[in-house]
């Protein structure tokens, strides 16, 4: 099996190259829990307020937060990450499915889409290398390592929220996209 120093050191590694991406998501969360100025005219067909769908995102959004912590801070044992990676990819899935139920308003349509599907592949991701984790396979460790760096999950959902942030969802304040 892996040694507790190789595992230290494999997370450190793995905590160095997901740098940028944790910046990223802890961009994406702060960017979700974002508070709307104003909301849109009448809402016909179950369509949501701008008011509404962004008190979706803000719940939603802390999936991502309980998806990478512990991407940001590395667990003691491999059986202590495949429980945090369960408990991440629970909460993307849950998230996902949420926003995948509602009819946000018209012109974010496409970035709603686009969260779903970009917490959806995240989630797959996550469970590649939680199944890894319990297996304490170094070779799928780190195929499923290499697939996260990979991640255009991360990317897509960043996008999407880019958009909606031009779209007046507004960020919180102090957030910063890299």
């Amino acid at each position: 099996g892996m040694t507790q120093s190789r595992f230290n050191a494999f997370l450190l590694s793995l905590a160095g190259a997901r740098h940028r991406g944790a910046a990223t998501l802890a961009a994406l969360s702060l960017a979700l829990v974002a508070a709307g100025c104003g909301s849109g005219g009448g809402s016909g067909g179950g369509e949501l307020s701008k008011a509404q769908y962004e008190q979706h995102l803000q719940a939603d959004s802390q999936a991502i937060t309980k998806a990478f912590t512990p991407l940001r801070k590395p667990p003691q044992t491999l059986a202590q990450l495949a429980s945090q990676l369960k408990v991440g990819e629970d909460k993307l899935r849950g998230a996902a499915d949420d926003l995948d139920g509602v009819k946000p308003p018209k012109n974010v349509q496409a970035d709603n889409a686009a969260l779903v599907k970009g917490f959806r592949e995240f989630a797959d991701e996550l469970e590649l290398y939680r199944k890894a984790a319990v297996k304490k396979n170094p070779k799928l460790v780190q195929q499923a390592v290499a697939g996260l760096q990979k991640s255009h999950a991360l990317v897509d959902a960043r996008n999407a929220t880019d958009d909606l942030k031009k779209k007046g969802y507004k960020l919180a304040s102090g957030a910063v996209v890299p």
